[in-house]
């Protein structure tokens, strides 16, 4: 027997360092009740797509006290040698709502972005921008 899946798409695009990322490792998305994990769901991405089980869908927004992460691991080669960088953004439900998202990631570690962005956190050593069908939410630029 097969069973067919109801699959949600929605036109995502990723850019890390304002590089187009191709391929996402250990993608998911993680539900989470102040610092606890509820659920993880599994997620595909390949530039201009991100898909998930509709069923999944469903749940991920189901509690508004949960909070919801895109966590995924990116491997980039510097100078012949493999870094590999563990990303956690915060997604909101709205993200789901519009024609399309542009998520764009900077790495701190890079003096390029240190130098002109501020991080999330202490413990992230990334910060983030989204452009969206409806508008842009852009991080502040250090002068």
């Amino acid at each position: 027997h097969s069973f067919s899946q109801e699959i949600k798409v929605f036109d995502f695009v990723i850019s890390i360092d304002e590089e187009i990322v191709k391929t996402l490792y250990n993608s998911t998305f993680v539900v989470k009740h102040e610092s606890n994990i509820v659920s993880t769901v599994n997620v595909k991405y390949h530039p201009g797509n991100l898909s998930l089980e509709a069923k999944d869908f469903a749940n991920l927004f189901s509690n508004p006290d949960n909070k919801v992460y895109l966590k995924f691991d990116y491997y980039e080669y510097i100078k012949g040698s493999q870094e590999i960088y563990n990303y956690e953004i915060e997604v909101g439900k709205n993200w789901f709502e519009q024609q399309y998202v542009i998520l764009k990631i900077y790495n701190l570690e890079k003096k390029k972005y240190r130098k002109r962005l501020e991080p999330l956190s202490k413990d992230q050593n990334y910060t983030f921008d989204i452009d969206t069908s409806s508008g842009q939410m852009m991080r502040i630029r250090k002068p």
